[in-house]
């Protein structure tokens, strides 16, 4: 069964191009199966599979060491999209080289079909009825015992607000706590749906704290992990319940009306709608691609819920934002997955959102997309939609109105990378440089996305600033190199710091899956002008959605005096309609 793992693994989309990664688990596994594992140590693979000569040296060379971690968050990427079904679940543990092996436990519907399975994932009913259990400290300490209590009373009263949701009484949760407990037994005995609880840790200065959600069997549908300084704790509570409150909604109509209740297929569905949603928060192109595959197997498995089909949706969005897939194949996938939703559920705020994201993004109607996030929010609050109409105002230059909606989607999900890139873009686009500046390169660490850590560094170059960035360009180099686009966005760094011989190689050399307007960039700040207006009418061409940027863009201030570039511009507004014309429905040409 593990060799037959092995070969799935290669066969698999994650691991396509990673030739080297797939050699490393092949020695590894192979040798532990031979009984070899106890002589897995880095010298024995840096010779074994890198080759080196002379011999592996790991005081110099942490080759094994780096490419470990690139296969642990490969495998982490694989069984959390594609790999999810597999009966073998293949990991190795930090700190060590030695594979360990699971088997996963079979489908229960592979064993026997659910009585449910042809009347859907709901029932009639008045809601979901959950349990909030006492969260426990992992230490001694009496102010964490009390943050436990503290957020556990959080949690309490921030998701009784939730339409659709029923929370049982803090009185009777409580009489659980410091006792043994079966989640079955439990379960049985409040007669709930679902149990959340989950466990408080302190780590030096941090809090770190992990939730967890599990049916009436007792099986986990979903988990999820917080850290921050312990100094916030009040503050941390709050946000740590907000969150939870915008992930845990089922996002249906009769759900949140208290007409019908989950059925145990339903929560697996949120479970993994639960999982899909923190893929895609990551923003990375293997997270996004891993959420798409989440989201289409909720949708082939749970057709009756519109979750997995806005989920879709908003995946090919995200790839076209990112110029991972071109403007057709995303307006064409996104657009017949949002119709698959609202025929689910006419009334799904995850579908009204991608729906105004299409608007917006692929179809550039600013009337069309500002009614559909208006619209989405109408009918219940959700960060996406609050956020992205943010981008769209930023986009019509009214700041202000997207400042007061960012701090809005801020307040419904306080966690959010997708927030971090898009208020940040958005501030750099407005030339709010001295608020990313504030928010200084260095404070983020290793926490901070790729786009996060790029714009804010070109604030700090067009604020006069540049020195500031010499010293973090290793750290942007580091979490630029999965990103096309941000690979070309370091080397643009470096150009605009004086240091032009790398951008001068990448431009002139294979560019890769960049974009147009990524290249133009880079031509920019290495002052070829004519090419980087070549690469914008290009990246026109295509509809690269980064485009709607050359009107604010301060990398651009050089060239607006050209006359091709007030071409480009006059093409642009003549292009973008900013009234009410234009279609009204932004999905109608695209047939089913």
């Amino acid at each position: 069964m593990i060799r037959a793992q092995l070969a799935r693994l290669r066969r698999s989309r994650t691991f396509a191009d990673s030739e080297r990664l797939l050699e490393f688990l092949g020695f590894v596994v192979t040798e532990t199966l031979k009984g070899g594992g106890g002589a897995l140590k880095e010298v024995v693979i840096g010779n074994s599979v890198y080759g080196r000569e002379p011999p592996y040296d790991p005081r110099i060379d942490s080759t094994v060491r780096v490419e470990a971690r690139r296969l642990r968050a490969k495998l982490k990427e694989y069984y959390a999209g594609e790999g999810q079904m597999d009966p073998v679940r293949i990991s190795l543990p930090t700190g060590g080289y030695v594979p360990e092996f699971t088997l996963q436990p079979e489908p229960a519907e592979a064993r026997e079909p659910h009585p449910s399975d042809a009347e859907g994932i709901f029932r009639d009913g008045m809601g979901a009825a959950i349990a909030i259990m006492p969260f426990r400290s992992l230490s001694a300490e009496t102010e964490d015992e009390s943050f436990a209590d503290g957020l556990t009373d959080e949690l309490i009263f921030r998701l009784q607000l939730a339409q659709g949701l029923r929370v049982v009484s803090r009185s009777i949760t409580f009489q659980f706590k410091d006792q043994a407990y079966s989640l079955a037994g439990a379960a049985r005995e409040l007669g709930v749906d679902a149990i959340v609880q989950g466990t408080v840790r302190r780590e030096d200065d941090m809090l770190r704290v992990t939730i967890e959600v599990a049916d009436p069997q007792g099986f986990v549908i979903w988990t999820d992990r917080f850290d921050a300084p312990a100094c916030e704790r009040l503050r941390l509570q709050e946000r740590i319940a907000i969150t939870a409150l915008s992930r845990v909604r089922f996002d249906s109509s009769a759900m949140r009306s208290s007409k019908i209740g989950p059925r145990p297929s339903a929560l697996k569905a949120l479970g993994a709608v639960y999982r899909g949603r923190q893929l895609l928060d990551e923003q990375t192109p293997g997270s996004i691609r891993a959420a798409l595959q989440v989201f289409e197997y909720v949708a082939a498995n749970a057709p009756d819920y519109a979750r997995g089909h806005s989920g879709i949706a908003d995946c090919h969005c995200d790839l076209y934002r990112l110029g991972l897939v071109d403007h057709d194949t995303a307006l064409r996938e996104a657009s017949a997955a949002v119709r698959a939703a609202l025929a689910v559920d006419p009334g799904s705020v995850e579908a009204h959102t991608a729906r105004a994201t299409i608007a917006a993004w692929l179809e550039w109607n600013r009337a069309a997309a500002d009614e559909g996030f208006r619209k989405a929010v109408e009918l219940g609050e959700n960060a996406r939609a609050s956020r992205l109409h943010g981008v769209l105002l930023t986009i019509m230059a009214r700041h202000e109105e997207a400042e007061r909606l960012f701090r809005e989607a801020r307040t419904i999900e306080p966690f959010s990378i997708q927030q971090d890139i898009a208020e940040t873009i958005s501030r750099y686009q407005a030339r709010d440089f001295s608020s990313l500046r504030a928010a200084s390169l260095g404070a983020a660490g290793r926490s901070a996305p790729a786009e996060v850590l790029v714009y804010r560094a070109l604030a700090h170059v067009f604020d006069g600033n540049a020195e500031a960035v010499r010293s973090q360009l290793a750290e942007i180099e580091h979490v630029t190199d999965k990103f096309p686009d941000m690979m070309l966005a370091a080397a643009e760094l470096q150009a605009l710091l004086g240091a032009p011989e790398r951008g001068m190689r990448v431009l002139d050399g294979e560019l890769g899956a960049s974009t147009h307007f990524a290249r133009a960039m880079l031509a920019a700040a290495l002052g070829r002008d004519q090419l980087c207006l070549d690469m914008l009418e290009k990246a026109m061409d295509l509809r690269e959605l980064s485009t709607v940027w050359i009107r604010t863009d301060a990398r651009l201030d050089r060239l607006r005096h050209m006359p091709r570039f007030s071409a480009l511009m006059e093409r642009l507004n003549a292009f973008v309609p900013t009234g009410t014309t234009g279609l009204a429905d932004p999905l109608a040409i695209v047939q089913p």
